[in-house]
Order: structure tokens, then sequence, then C-alpha cells
């Protein structure tokens, strides 16, 4: 069974999931390869209800044929699954998508512009020479990375992390590393953030081809939340698990969070001096203020806190109800409840960068008949669908950007199919698609989405 926390936000998809066929590509986020494990083990057809025919009143008395007998079955339709019909046509001011993929031990970016082509734009040489199954998290600037590999036994022994130059060098490696926690880049590159075993965080800085690790002790009042709930006379019987969320606008700290083992919430937040010299705990993540987090797309922090109102959205699970969705709620920075999202299954969600929340929501965890993307206000009301598809195999939400949202599509019946789609929120009919083929020979870890406003470029 999963650990419940691996289904929040917070978690890293560190484990590998190989098809029936050996290593097969698989899609951005993990989702296309659960689609093609399981979809030659799920069966999609399915019986009639109807009864069974009844033999008319002049036959009662005569012995039954075999043919009589048997139960009447509503032929079985063969179940096809559809893409969006889409165009890959540039759309002015849309971001870019980068995926981070495997293709034999190298890394390789490969960026996507509505309109344009797939082209790799990066690579980082023998990234995956020492660890074909670690994980990767990409500095900024694409230059060097950070892998990260669990130790397969739920998180009990460190997992190993590297830092890899683009020339394939490896500068820096860790063996007690909290493998499911990934790891945090700072905007120049220059620094990178993971939480090791216990209460230790390592501090990496890097730079002309050298690395300095500066470890950090955690104080146990990190890990209970702040202020302590009136009457609350019991502490966790283990330390819970750190994240690092981002870092703050004035760069002189680095915010963390601790989860919950049970229900894969925010419990509380931390921040520490990227010097190493202060760790305390904080009442809020100070959102809006200098020395406050920063919610940067691409982090933690940026998917899970709101940079308008500083709100925050972490699912939660229910540890008495097997097989229930996660419910999302949205709290205001003093933990008040501002609404909830759990009247269907949850793909995924991203805040849009003016107070609103986007949310992918599905009949079905996968194989879903319906998959709805929908903008919420302030109060949790959604608007119309900004998409809506019939039969998938999955869907996923990789981000939203500049006004933009990002999903992966994919299809399984009768032809194995992906694509990355781009819709324009304020006007859904601006929307534009691209297939994932194999011509590249690789494997999909992940993907992110970039403004292309901070380089220069705008769509035409």
């Amino acid at each position: 069974m999963a650990d419940p926390s691996a289904t929040g936000p917070f978690e890293v998809p560190v484990g590998r999931l190989p098809d029936g066929r050996g290593q097969r590509r698989r899609a951005a986020l993990g989702i296309l390869t659960i689609v093609a494990v399981l979809g030659s083990a799920i069966g999609l057809a399915r019986l009639a209800d109807q009864p069974a025919a009844l033999p008319s009143p002049s036959r009662v008395a005569a012995a039954p044929s075999a043919a009589s007998a048997a139960p009447s079955l509503r032929p079985v339709t063969p179940r096809v699954e559809r893409l969006l019909d889409a165009p890959n046509r540039a759309l002015a001011g849309a971001p870019s998508v980068h995926l981070v993929e495997q293709h034999g031990t190298d890394l390789r970016v490969v960026d996507w512009t509505p309109g344009a082509s797939l082209v790799v734009a990066s690579t980082i040489q023998r990234a995956f020479a020492a660890d074909p199954a670690a994980v990767p998290i990409i500095a900024p600037g694409e230059d060097r990375v950070a892998l990260v590999s669990d130790s397969g036994d739920g998180g009990a022994r460190g997992g190993r992390a590297r830092i890899v130059d683009g020339d394939g060098t490896v500068i820096w490696s860790s063996a007690d590393i909290a493998a499911r926690s990934g790891a945090l880049w700072s905007s120049d590159g220059n620094l990178t953030v993971l939480a090791g075993m216990g209460r230790t965080w390592h501090l990496v800085s890097v730079g002309d081809g050298k690395a300095r690790d500066r470890p950090v002790t955690l104080p146990f009042d990190v890990f209970l939340p702040q202020p302590l709930p009136p009457g609350w006379l019991t502490f966790p019987g283990e330390d819970p698990r750190t994240v690092p969320l981002g870092f703050s606008g004035d760069g002189r700290w680095t915010y963390g969070g601790t989860v919950s083992p049970r229900l894969g919430s925010l419990l509380s937040s931390f921040r520490v001096a990227i010097d190493g010299s202060t760790v305390e705990a904080v009442r809020d993540l100070g959102v809006g203020r200098p020395d406050g987090l920063a919610p940067e797309p691409g982090t933690v922090g940026g998917h899970i806190v709101d940079p308008v109102n500083g709100r925050i959205a972490t699912t939660r699970l229910d540890p008495d109800t097997t097989g229930r969705p996660p419910t999302l709620e949205i709290r205001n920075p003093d933990a008040g409840l501002a609404f909830v999202v759990d009247q269907t299954t949850l793909l995924g969600f991203d805040w849009d960068g003016s107070g609103g929340l986007v949310v992918l929501t599905a009949d079905a965890p996968l194989f879903p008949d319906r998959v709805v993307l929908d903008l919420r206000d302030p109060n949790g009301d959604p608007g119309g669908p900004l998409i809506e598809t019939g039969s998938v195999a999955s869907a996923g939400l990789i981000g939203v950007r500049d006004g933009y949202a990002v999903l992966v599509v994919s299809a399984y019946r009768p032809d194995p199919a992906s694509q990355l789609v781009i819709v324009d929120l304020a006007d859904p009919t601006r929307i534009a698609a691209v297939r994932l083929h194999d011509e590249l020979g690789n494997t999909i870890l992940g993907a992110t989405v970039r403004s292309l406003r901070r380089i220069g470029t705008a769509g035409s």
C-alpha cells in the first residue's frame, strides 16, 4: 500500500513503474506510466445489467435448452479514448513547456513553445550513469541537476542525492537524504536545499565546479504547529517529514514545512537562514513581506501558496476511508478554512496568479469518461468548464503561468498516444496542443512551465 503522504502535493515520485513490455516511455508526472502498467490488467468491457431472458408461459413445463437457459449479454462496445482536437499554433504571450527526459544515461531538456516543434534545448551528460532510476530536479539555468534516489524501504533508511554538472561531473553526493522531499534550487542555480534524515537539512552551495555542504540541525519546535492549538498535550511519536518550500523575497531565508504522515497536509512551517546560522519556527509564511516566502512557480511553495493573498492549498486524506479521493483544502494565512474542493476526483491544481485557483477534476482517477478544467474564484465557486474531455486514459495539470494552463492528456484505447495542451484561461478558444512521439528515443520524467516574458521572448 502506498504511503498516505505520497498523494499530496509534497511528494516527489521517486519510484518508477516498468510496464509489461520493459522500459517503455513514460509521460510527464508519471501519469502515463501508471496507465501503461494498468492498461493491460484492467478490463474495460462491462457486462450489461439487463436480466436473463425468461421462458414464455407456453414453454414453462418444457425442459430448457442450453440456449434458452443462458443469460442474454449486451454486445461489448470497445472503449475509445480520444485526445483533444487542438492545433499546434502560436499563442501570443504563452509560456513554454520544458520536458525533462532520460536519453540513455544523459538528461535532456526538450522545449515546446506553442506553434513550434519539440526541440532539444540542453543536455547534461551521464546524469543517470550512477543510478538510472534517480529522479532529477534540474537547476533554473539547465546547466546542472540534483538527482535523488529512494532507498526502496518507504523512507526508513536515507536515500541518496547527487549534484551533476553539465559535463557529467559529480560535484556533490550524500547518502542520508529524505528523497521523497525532493530538492530546491535558488533562482540563480547556486544553492540547493535538501532535507536529510532525522533533523538535518543540507544547504549546498555550488560554483566553479565545486560544492560546499552546510548541514543544519532543525530544532524540535519547528515540528510543531505555531501557535500550538489550545489544550494540545500530544506530541508526535516521530518527527514529521520536512519539505523545502522556497526562498524569501530578499534571498536571506529558505522556507520549509512539515507534512503529516497520516493526512499528507502541511502541519507547520519554519525558515532557515541561507548561511545556516539561524533556524526558527514561523506562525505564517509571510507572503508579501521582503523576508517572507516568495511563491515562485516550479517550487513546492509556488504550487501550494497563492502569491496574491498567501492562502495555502493542500490535499488532505481521510485515513479511515479506503479509496476515497483526497480533499483539497484552501486555508487563509491564519489557518482559517476558506473553502474545500471534495466533490470529485482531484487530478491537479495550481494558482492563476490573480487570486483564483485552477482545478483539474475527473469522474475517476484512471480511465475517466469525463475530465474538467475550471477556474475557482476566491470563494471557491467554479466558472464554466475551460476544457472538458470525453473518455481518456489519464490527464494531469502540469502548471499555470502567465494566464495559461498546461495539461498532459493520454489515451490508451485503441492506440497509446499523449499530448501537451495549453489553454488561455481568459479565452479558452485560444488553445494549442502537440503530440508526444517516440522519435527522440527517450523517457519523459517530468515537465515544468516557464514564462517567455522573463527571457524577453514573446509568442507571435
